[in-house]
């Protein structure tokens, strides 16, 4: 439609320019009157209805023939009016006839009942065609000789056609669509326009003079089509009727009208409920099919697999546009529209200028008033196209990136599950995680930019041909100015390349460390490291990364004025050369022209470089996505899975030559010739010592490790508890059920056998506690004892378990080898293998296999090793226990059940099965938890009490949605749910902004604001000169003062560019930099200060969001966001004032505008803001989960449940999909809307010119030409204010979560100066609590009550109980971790709550539980603060057994660690923190379950260090799982439930027979 009008608006003015001079002047002059209407009786030519007797032109026979202008009115001829109804008619017919055939072929019908909203739809529309066929009578009346070769005849007829094609789908569209059709829309507002355009035309010609009858047919028509077309548009369907057909969740951008989607309408319902309430989750909209993660990323796996098969490097940039280019392709069209309708804007300006030249300047004939209208109607025209082209593009970019975020989201997760330890060994978890964070943002960023690269070359040409018509061949000048530029501006963007690359280094590093630092934050605190980590970040956050970041705003502020001088120099350049070349006067209709097309020409220049810049970092992003997609996955056929064995004694698991290694491009290998199998119902054991390779063996049966030659072959499905629990930040339950269907019977059964219920008891919510990431709210041996029971809960034919014994207390596992591993335990049935060092089971093991050095030593049964008296023997001398004893019992396995045991897997379908298995269920050996008479009623009937029967398989739960929600009501009293991320609701409050700008400093910004103001008067100034000078060029028909005004306007020109330099460089140096400085050292500083609760309920994502993610719009983002914002506000206020001098009518229009826009802003503000938010907060759980699932790959891969955690992972994309998808929309809705107000505003600046010039209101056309060169670039500062005004918005609020983390609660002081203990403290090592007790956290019940112990100088104390009994919080109260209720520890007198913590952590010294490892060397992780010299490290080393390892290692003290130790085994980890404890010079040692990760003879050595002469004259506190450590301390703690149940020395412990002989008793190692 717009183009219609437009090319309308284009012929009149070309026709126009070459007016026929006649002496009818002033009739043509009379008759161009805006409706048409003029008071003349004759000479204005003939009408619609007259005919001649014969055709003197081909198909026209009227008089003034085709035209297309008539030669007597202002007006187009009869016949060629008819051609704009006619091309309508043909669009009806053509475009209505494929609609048809689309609607009968792919959309099916549904009984809904037609209305009578339907019924006069069609009558109106029978009405129609009925009056239609009437001017066709008319016609063929008033044509008698001619009629069937009259063009304006076939007009009428085709005219009928089309309406009726338009009936039958308006007819079929009922109910095969729930909303109008696009053609049949289109096709009325066509035909509306071409109709009123004839409408002016009948009443210029007079017919309701001449022929009265069918003037008021002809109206009455076009009124009833007008009311079609409302009753079509507007009148929208009963929603009702379609109900039924659709699911609940549904893109209302699915059924919108087509004039619903170029406006953006569909958006409006959700705008109008978010500008009155806050928007949750629950209000957002699904997403369309085709944008939900499981299509894109359907779609990309397709199109990458393709790419793998055919190409030998497969391309990402092919796959991914293979994938996704569709749509985008079509984006390409809508940009061609935008660009052409762009440059016709400044050749309109060009027919207005002519236009009111020719009424202001002396002899010249005044033009009529319609062609004025005209113009200014094509302009307003123009820019709605121009608008609606753009953000259809901009949408279809917006979208087609989304598509790719989701589809490589799901790829990179994909991947990460199939990634072999190589794939793994070269990219940490944070890389990994980065892949999706950035790198999978950077390509998604790029579908904004990638069109630009034919587009701006584009519309340069156009631009350049469009000056041509202008100025000649001066332009070259010009184009030579911006040749010179481009080389200068791309050596600017390589220069800022290189820098950004660098700033991305830095960034990793910094994130790497904060990961670090919080995931081992308790190390931290206790080791008081916190200022040697603390300088380490400030000096990769302020020597680095600031540094960078002032070079990047330097390079910045010079691009700046390179680009913003540009323009200005080719402008400069051209005019000179028109002047100095020609003799043509430089007037205002090629001056102000020529600057529209310069302004349009500023965009593409700009915009190339960036596009190259962010090409260049999208094809970084390629390459190390292609490396990270083409990276090495696990060996598929390393390990041969079989079908589950039916009977007992079957072989389960065969390992034949087998050699694995951890790299298949390493000689090394880890295990060489193994030879082993495993049978159905045994227990085998693996035994070695630390870093013998036991684990890896367990590995290399999971397929984890690469296979260099052999067989291993499994049969059945697998369950695997790694050495180091990975538990999911879910409750208790799901992590025990991991996805299998829930089985309260079983459930109860596992949780009894894996004695987890006292733990229960404990839990604040019982097992739907929530547990923390990476399981934080669990002890060692509660997170041992789920991942256990998760295991169990699987039912899997084989049993992979890695040193699951080592972390609980030695009753515990007493229990657990009776109730699961042993004989009689629930798995007795199943495959077992244990990597343990623990003896017990040995005992109760039916082979057992000792590893040393990647080799097999000895293997063989309990009795035969022991025979043998090798290796085996030895471990078990050495932990003291008597080789006779126990094992007689368990030497003959015929006794537990040696009947067949039943395998329920019959076949059958799934139903029979269930109930079969049911009905088993009953008797075997496992007797429900509650047995009651029917229990042994059934086993009577059965008589089958004996079997052993094959627990069933759990069977997957179907899942509908995400995890987390395993139960449908959310427990509104659970004490640990983490508290949601808190995201502040509603306006971002005032207190942030001044915040920001007193961290900022307030005269800098001061500055700031003066430079801005200058530069864009100065800018004004230059354009104010031009219209000056050349108004005096036109007046004077020449040149004159060349020089002058040159001069000066080149003066204007460079000081603006100047201003704008200096405005930047203040702005980022002195600003932005200064309080991003200020903002990071805050929250660290806040962080490493924050006391340990708060890292327990924070997910570490949450907290390295802030630092990542925050900490980047609050450096790079906030400075650039507010001097867009300051730059357009001024733009915009200078242009409204040049319209208002100008045009003072225009004045009474700015505040209904400006009303209008800030409705329309605020509308937008409210919703757009929360859309953001819900956006930014429901992108952690992505990663989060990521992190999560990286770290628990071979778990996930051992229970072959990766479908479940990739469905998963689509949910959670999906989720912060459908709150990006409206938040782009958002913008798009608010573009169209605004930009439509700038329309308004250039038709008012042309209107109002256009009434004021023909009033003879004395306005000249330089005055004109400034005003509508500035109208014409008001929409983009319209529109990009309120854009910054919520970019802002949206990025101030990470100032505001900053500072929320800034004014966390801190700890204690480190330091209190007037309370400082002795140097030598604590010198006695006497520790005494005086009724003491204590709790986590605020709201949690007590951990400790009222302890009261004195421990004396130099005793070795151990500290036994159950797990849970609060040992490791008695450790945490020492060190101050957790702050006392009541009663107060001292320490040789001295209170220990009366002193800083610094001085209190210092002096004490810790093997914690767990050991933390932190990237970097062997000499960072001993001595972060490099305070000891190489002697004393390796001396510590030597006393640790670790020496040789070391020296063994790369480089000594600086060998590299790998992120969290992964480079040594468990057992090494722990004697790294041993130590670290030897080199705390203090007197008191409190050892955490130190030893509890490390092999029997290791200990062994340990422990006689511990009691060697090194130790002999400390306090040593040991918190015990192996009784046999503490049974020669001078005195025992029992803790029960957090009380002190008995104290005193062993001997007498034992004597007593009470709690403590209890656990002696149980580990076995009383005498009865």
């Amino acid at each position: 439609m717009e183009e219609a009008v437009a090319r309308f608006g284009d012929g009149l003015g070309q026709v126009l320019l070459q007016q026929p001079q006649q002496s009818s002047q002033k009739i043509l002059f009379e008759t161009g009157s805006f409706t048409g209407y003029h008071s003349l009786s004759s000479g204005f030519g003939h009408g619609y209805l007259s005919a001649e007797r014969s055709f003197r032109q081909p198909l026209c026979g009227n008089e003034e023939g085709w035209g297309p202008l008539s030669p007597f009115r202002y007006d187009f001829t009869p016949c060629f009016i008819d051609v704009w109804v006619a091309s309508v008619a043909a669009f009806g017919i053509i475009a209505g006839s494929l609609a048809l055939g689309w609607l009968i072929r792919w959309r099916k019908p549904n009984p809904v009942s037609k209305d009578w909203h339907f019924w006069t739809k069609q009558v109106l529309l029978g009405l129609i065609i009925a009056n239609v066929a009437v001017q066709l009578a008319f016609q063929i009346i008033s044509y008698p000789d001619i009629w069937y070769g009259d063009f304006r005849v076939y007009t009428t007829i085709a005219t009928i056609v089309s309406l009726f094609v338009i009936f039958t789908i308006q007819w079929l569209e009922h109910e095969r669509l729930r909303n109008a059709n696009g053609v049949v829309l289109f096709y009325w507002l066509f035909l509306l326009i071409a109709l009123s355009v004839k409408l002016r035309s009948l009443i210029s010609q007079q017919i309701f003079a001449k022929n009265l009858p069918y003037f008021v047919t002809y109206c009455v028509g076009f009124g009833l089509s007008i009311a079609e077309f409302f009753f079509e548009w507007l009148w929208p369907k009963k929603n009702s009727t379609y109900e039924a057909l659709v699911d609940e969740e549904e893109c209302p951008v699915e059924y919108a009208t087509v004039f619903s989607l170029l406006t953006f309408s569909w958006m409006t319902p959700l705008m109008k409920y978010g500008y009155s309430t806050f928007l949750t989750e629950e209000d957002l909209w699904g997403l369309s099919k085709t944008d939900s993660t499981k299509a894109t990323g359907e779609a990309f796996a397709n199109a990458w697999e393709h790419q793998l098969k055919t190409r030998k490097n497969p391309s990402l940039w092919i796959a991914l546009f293979r994938a996704y280019g569709g749509p985008y392709m079509l984006a390409a069209i809508f940009k061609v529209g935008n660009d052409v309708s762009q440059f016709t804007q400044p050749q309109l300006l060009r027919y207005l200028i002519a236009f009111v030249e020719s009424w202001t300047l002396p002899g010249a004939e005044p033009e009529p008033v319609i062609k004025g209208a005209a113009i200014a109607l094509a302009m307003f025209a123009v820019a709605v196209f121009q608008t609606t082209m753009i953000h259809q593009y901009f949408q279809l970019a917006f979208v087609t990136g989304m598509r790719i975020k989701g589809g490589l989201t799901s790829a990179i997760y994909k991947k990460a599950l199939k990634l072999s330890n190589e794939g793994r060994a070269s990219k940490s978890t944070g890389d990994i995680v980065n892949y999706m964070a950035v790198d999978a943002q950077r390509l998604q960023d790029l579908t904004q930019f990638a069109q630009q690269v034919w587009s701006a070359p584009f519309q340069i040409v156009i631009c350049l041909v469009s000056l041509y018509h202008l100025v000649g061949w001066s332009m070259l000048a010009g184009i030579g100015v911006m040749l010179v530029m481009i080389p200068i501006n791309g050596m600017i963007a390589k220069f800022m390349k290189n820098l950004q690359k660098k700033q991305m280094k830095n960034k990793d590093a910094r994130s790497r460390l904060i990961a670090e630092i919080v995931n081992n934050m308790k190390s931290i605190k206790l080791y008081a490291w916190g200022a040697a980590f603390m300088n380490k970040l400030n000096y990769i956050r302020n020597d680095q990364e600031l540094k960078n970041l002032r070079r990047i705003g330097a390079g910045q502020a010079f691009a700046n004025f390179t680009w913003s001088s540009t323009p200005f120099l080719v402008s400069c350049s051209t005019f000179a050369v028109f002047v100095f070349s020609g003799d043509k006067p430089l007037t205002t209709d090629i001056v102000f022209p020529c600057l529209a097309l310069f302004n349009l020409l500023t965009f593409p220049l700009a915009v190339l470089p960036m596009v190259i810049t962010s090409i260049v970092e999208a094809s970084v992003a390629v390459g190390r996505l292609t490396s990270y997609l083409t990276a090495e996955e696990i060996q598929a056929d390393a390990v041969v899975v079989k079908p589950a064995p039916e009977e007992i004694g079957e072989e389960t698991v065969l390992i034949r030559d087998a050699t694995f290694s951890w790299n298949r491009h390493e000689k090394k290998n880890v295990l060489h010739d193994i030879n082993f199998s495993a049978h159905k119902g045994e227990l085998s054991c693996i035994v070695g010592r630390v870093g013998a390779g036991k684990s890896s063996f367990l590995q290399s049966i999971l397929g984890d490790l690469w296979k260099v030659k052999g067989d291993v072959e499994i049969s059945g499905s697998l369950a695997y508890v790694s050495q180091s629990s990975w538990i999911m930040n879910a409750t208790v339950k799901e992590n025990i059920i991991f996805g299998y269907r829930y089985d309260s019977n079983f459930y109860e059964k596992t949780v009894k056998a894996c004695a987890l219920l006292d733990d229960f008891a404990q839990l604040p919510d019982g097992d739907d506690t929530v547990v923390g990431e990476r399981g934080i709210s669990l002890s060692g041996g509660q997170k041992a004892r789920v991942a256990l029971a998760r295991a169990v809960y699987a039912r899997a034919d084989i049993y992979l378990l890695d040193d699951c014994l080592s972390a609980v207390d030695s009753h515990v596992g007493r229990h657990i080898i009776d109730n699961v591993l042993g004989p009689k335990g629930l798995l007795s049935s199943k495959t077992r293998i244990l990597a343990t060092n623990s003896i017990p089971v040995l005992i109760e093991s039916d082979y057992i296999c000792m590893l040393k050095d990647g080799e097999i030593a000895e293997k063989g049964t309990y009795r035969q090793l022991v025979a043998m008296k090798g290796l085996v023997f030895d471990l078990i001398k050495t932990a003291g226990q008597d080789s006779s004893g126990p094992s007689s019992q368990a030497s003959s396995p015929t006794e537990s059940g040696s009947e067949t045991s039943t395998i329920i897997d019959a076949e059958g379908s799934n139903q029979e099965k269930e109930t079969i298995e049911e009905a088993q269920e009953g008797l075997s050996t496992l007797q429900s938890i509650k047995p009651g008479p029917s229990q042994s009623s059934i086993s009577k009937s059965k008589g089958r009490t004996g079997s052993n029967t094959t627990l069933r398989r759990a069977s997957a739960a179907s899942f509908r949605r995400p995890r987390g929600k395993l139960t449908d009501e959310e427990n509104p009293s659970s004490k640990t749910k983490q508290s949601k991320e808190h995201s502040e609701q509603g306006k971002v409050k005032w207190s942030v902004y001044t915040e920001y700008a007193k961290t900022a400093n307030l005269a800098a910004v001061g500055v700031y604001l003066v430079t801005l103001i200058a530069a864009q008067s100065a800018g004004m100034g230059g354009s104010v000169w031009l219209k000056t000078w050349s108004d005096r060029n036109t007046k004077a028909g020449a040149n004159p003062e060349v020089g002058k005004y040159l001069g000066i306007y080149f003066a204007i020109g460079i000081g603006a560019a100047a201003l704008s330099v200096v405005q930047t460089l203040v702005l980022w140096i002195f600003c932005s930099i200064e309080a991003s400085r200020k903002l990071h050292e805050r929250m660290a500083t806040a962080i490493f200060r924050s006391p340990m609760s708060f890292f327990d309920v924070t997910p570490a994502g949450r907290i390295l969001n802030r630092f990542s993610s925050d900490i980047y719009r609050v450096d790079e983002v906030l400075a650039r966001t507010f001097n867009m914002l300051f730059t357009n506000l001024a733009k915009s206020g200078f242009t409204l004032v040049i319209i208002s001098v100008t045009v003072p009518a225009f004045i009474a229009l700015i505040i209904p505008l400006s009303a209008m826009y800030i409705f329309i802003q605020r509308y937008y503000l409210h919703t757009s803001r929360e859309l953001k938010r819900l956006d930014s907060v429901s992108r952690s759980p992505i990663y989060a989960h990521f992190q999560e699932s990286l770290g628990g790959v071979s778990t996930i891969r051992a229970y072959r449940q990766q479908d479940r955690f990739e469905l998963d992972n689509e949910w959670r994309v999906d989720a912060n999909l459908r709150a990006y998808f409206p938040s782009i929309s958002a913008n798009r809705w608010l573009a169209v809307r605004l930009e439509f107000i700038g329309a308004v505003v250039i038709l008012a600046a042309a209107g109002f010119a256009v009434i004021s010039v023909t009033n003879h209101s004395g306005l000249t056309a330089g005055m004109v030409g400034l005003a509508m060169s500035y109208a014409l670039q008001i929409t983009t500062s319209l529109n990009w204010i309120v854009r910054q005004t919520v970019e802002v918005e949206t990025n101030i609020v990470s100032v505001e979560r900053v500072l929320e983390y800034a004014r966390l609660p801190s700890e204690a002081p480190e330091i209190i100066p007037g309370n400082r203990p002795p140097v030598s403290w604590p010198a006695r090592g006497e520790v005494e609590f005086n009724n003491y007790s204590t709790r986590y956290r605020e709201g949690l019940d007590l951990v400790l009550k009222n302890i009261n112990l004195d421990i004396k100088s130099h005793e070795k104390i151990g500290v036994v109980g159950r797990t849970g009994a609060g040992k490791s919080s008695l450790t945490l109260a020492l060190f101050r971790i957790i702050e006392p209720v009541s009663g107060n520890i001292t320490i040789d007198g001295l209170n220990t709550s009366s002193i800083g913590l610094l001085d209190l952590r210092r002096r004490l010294a810790i093997i914690p539980q767990d050991a933390a490892l932190f990237e970097g060397t062997v000499r960072d992780n001993l001595d972060p603060g490099h305070v000891h010299d190489d002697t004393e490290l390796w001396s510590v080393l030597e006393h640790a057994r670790l020496k040789d390892h070391v020296a063994s290692m790369e480089g000594g003290l600086e060998a590299k660690i790998h992120e969290g130790g992964s480079n040594l085994s468990q057992g090494q980890r722990q004697l790294v923190s041993l130590a670290r404890a030897m080199l705390t010079p203090s007197n008191i040692l409190v050892l955490d379950e130190a030893t509890a990760a490390v092999d029997v003879q290791t200990d062994a050595l340990l422990q006689n260090t511990l009691r060697g002469p090194l130790f002999a004259n400390r306090t040593i506190i040991t918190v015990a799982h192996r009784i046999n450590t503490i049974l020669d301390s001078n005195r025992v703690v029992v803790l029960e439930k957090g009380e002190v149940v008995e104290f005193d020395t062993p001997e007498r412990l034992i004597a007593k027979r009470g709690v403590f002989y209890g656990l002696v008793r149980e580990a076995g190692l009383a005498e009865e």
